[in-house]
């Protein structure tokens, strides 16, 4: 069985140390490795960054900086790091991990380490495809999830087309021959046929209200300002609630994209529902404005306020997807308690696609 090729950068001032390593790996059966050698963080930096090694193997005591500035300089997509710390060195390891460290490895005076390095190594790479395997799951997850959504989306604007078209046309003609019928009798009718105009008044209004809870025509003809501002007036008329929608100056002049307009349209909508059907909210107030390179879209009411354990538990579906709309364009949502009392619903989104 033929064992694999990769190459090791091991990033150590120490000469002896390197040429133990040199050494372990020259003499190890588990694949075949070559050892990259570095000799302060900047040459190891600059040989990382070059794509041409599989791991790393980092000592903490550099020259020109310490392991931790190593991690912290080296680019996320870079290759694994495999932190050698001293037996003393507990926090130091720790705190490698969380800048991003895929593992250590306890660095005895003895050598006694150095056995342990080409399963380690192994392993920590193991992991490492496990990983990348994963997020390319998760990313592409996402990406079905955005098409899938889009498609939604034109399915509403084709349905809400239709309707309009078809149903509330026939509506509008039902209501024509009934007001002709009611003026051939001069006025006095059968009340049948004044309670049937009602009725389909009453029909018109509510296809009305069906398109444009599929698709707001506000949204498509004035774009997402008017259609947050003229929601947040149609949320207050039907719910009782005291709603009030910002939108600074600066937010106002930035002209946003179809699918950005409508994702952050489609949020704020699921927020305010949310208020009006859990947070026992007098009022809520829509903010957005433009905080240097992003953009800020904020829902906040005066109501109970949500709890962790609500957020955790599977009432939080309707969240998640909230944050998977927003993350498809690069953007964050939280949704905390706010400051005081109430939920706050933050949204922010990167602006260098619209700016």
């Amino acid at each position: 069985m033929e064992h694999p090729a990769l190459n090791v950068l091991i990033v150590e001032d120490d000469v002896v140390d390197r040429m133990a390593c040199r050494r372990t790996f020259a003499a190890a059966q588990e694949a075949a490795f070559t050892l990259v050698e570095a000799d302060s963080g900047q040459h190891g930096l600059t040989l990382a960054r070059q794509g041409q090694v599989d791991c790393v193997l980092l000592d903490y005591g550099l020259p020109d900086m310490s392991g931790l500035e190593f991690l912290t300089q080296l680019p996320p997509s870079g290759p694994p790091v495999m932190m050698l710390t001293g037996a003393d060195s507990a926090m130091v390891a720790a705190e490698a991990m969380r800048r991003g460290a895929r593992d250590y490895l306890v660095k005895d005076g003895e050598g006694r380490y150095l056995a342990q390095l080409p399963a380690a190594i192994l392993r920590m790479l193991r992991e490492q495809r496990l990983l990348d395997g994963k997020q390319r799951a998760e990313a592409e997850l996402r990406k079905l999830a955005a098409h899938q959504e889009s498609i939604r989306e034109d399915e509403r604007k084709r349905i809400a087309q239709e309707i309009h078209d078809e149903l509330g046309g026939l509506l509008t003609g039902i209501k024509a021959y009934i007001g002709v019928a009611i003026e051939r009798a001069g006025g006095s009718a059968d009340p049948l046929l004044a309670e049937a105009a009602g009725l389909a008044q009453d029909a018109i209004a509510t296809v009305r209200r069906v398109i444009t809870d599929l698709r707001p025509s506000v949204l498509d003809q004035l774009g997402l300002w008017a259609a947050l501002e003229w929601h947040t007036e149609q949320v207050a008329q039907r719910s009782g609630l005291r709603c009030a929608c910002r939108i600074e100056p600066d937010a106002a002049e930035l002209e946003m994209d179809a699918g950005r307009s409508t994702m952050l349209f489609r949020v704020v909508q699921e927020g305010l529902t949310n208020v009006v059907r859990h947070a026992r909210a007098a009022s809520v107030l829509v903010d957005a404005w433009r905080d240097g390179g992003s953009l800020l879209i904020t829902v906040v009411d005066d109501g109970i306020g949500i709890t962790e354990e609500r957020l955790r538990n599977g009432a939080s579906w309707g969240i998640i997807g909230m944050q998977e709309r927003v993350r498809h364009f690069g953007g964050e949502l939280r949704i905390t308690p706010g400051e005081a009392g109430g939920t706050l619903l933050r949204v922010q989104l990167p602006l260098e696609a619209n700016s």
